[in-house]
């Protein structure tokens, strides 16, 4: 009877045993944190383009090396029992198998993403309640989102040398479509595909919306056909420096969304008055 309930006792441990994360993903670092799993991260890359909600509890965890080169090393010595991988990190995975630490890999490639993500992320720190609640209050956002669309045809540039838009198989179209813009950018399976000026002309959309490497005066003093589109014409012109917050496949995308419709909204009533 004394061995059973040593067993017993013995296996609830093991089911109640807290991961130690190690999270090169931005995107999930916040996930955990609003999953109020933040207890079980030992370890984040650090970014420098931008900082990860929360941003006065993140920046205290130990980092194990930038987002786009972290270092082995350092990710060992913390004795994780989880890693998640980003993008840019995949290389590491053979690496960290010969250590025989478990790695895994969310997906982030559209906003559906997110919905699979927080379920995952939920059962590996036993916070299911917390990614129910999480999930729902995401779900009612995005059709919230999608009430008083704003009725535009754009282009979201990634950059303008050389130019590149993201594709219309993205999660910037995703955006697009939620806060009601039509993306006029090429279909494609590459993610940032180049495109000409000529094809913008074409395109003629309402709007020119300028991201993370792209500039207003590189592209019309390089590209002066764009001066003929109608959101030249207009000046509808509009540079989001926030693209890389975009960018993050987190639940916290809902506020970045907001945001971003908000100020897309405030630059045309600004233009048109």
């Amino acid at each position: 009877m004394k061995k059973i309930l040593i067993l017993c006792f013995t296996f609830i441990i093991i089911l109640q045993a807290k991961e130690r994360i190690i999270s090169l993903d931005p995107a999930s670092v916040e996930t955990l944190f609003m999953l109020k799993a933040d207890d079980q991260i030992i370890g984040i890359a650090s970014l420098t383009h931008s900082d990860i909600y929360p941003k006065e509890k993140t920046s205290k965890i130990a980092s194990v090396g930038t987002f786009t080169n972290p270092s082995v090393e350092k990710i060992i010595s913390l004795n994780p029992t989880l890693v998640i991988l980003s993008s840019y990190s995949l290389n590491l995975k053979q690496k960290l198998d010969n250590f025989g630490i478990k790695t895994m890999v969310l997906k982030v490639q559209h906003l559906n993403d997110i919905k699979d993500n927080i379920k995952i992320l939920a059962k590996i720190t036993q916070k299911e309640k917390e990614g129910d609640k999480i999930l729902k209050n995401f779900e009612n956002k995005l059709k919230n989102l999608e009430k008083n669309p704003l009725n535009k045809s754009a282009i979201y540039l990634y950059s303008s040398n050389p130019l590149m838009a993201f594709s219309n198989n993205s999660l910037i179209a995703d955006i697009l479509k939620l806060i009601g813009i039509k993306n006029l950018s090429p279909k494609s399976n590459i993610a940032r595909p180049i495109i000409s000026e000529e094809y913008i002309l074409k395109q003629n959309p309402d709007l020119l919306i300028f991201g993370i490497n792209a500039t207003e005066k590189n592209l019309l003093n390089s590209n002066s056909l764009l001066k003929n589109t109608k959101a030249v014409k207009k000046n509808q012109i509009y540079t989001y420096k926030n693209t890389y917050l975009l960018l993050r496949l987190s639940p916290k995308i809902i506020d970045r969304i907001e945001e971003f419709k908000a100020e897309l909204e405030k630059a045309n009533s600004t233009t048109s008055s």
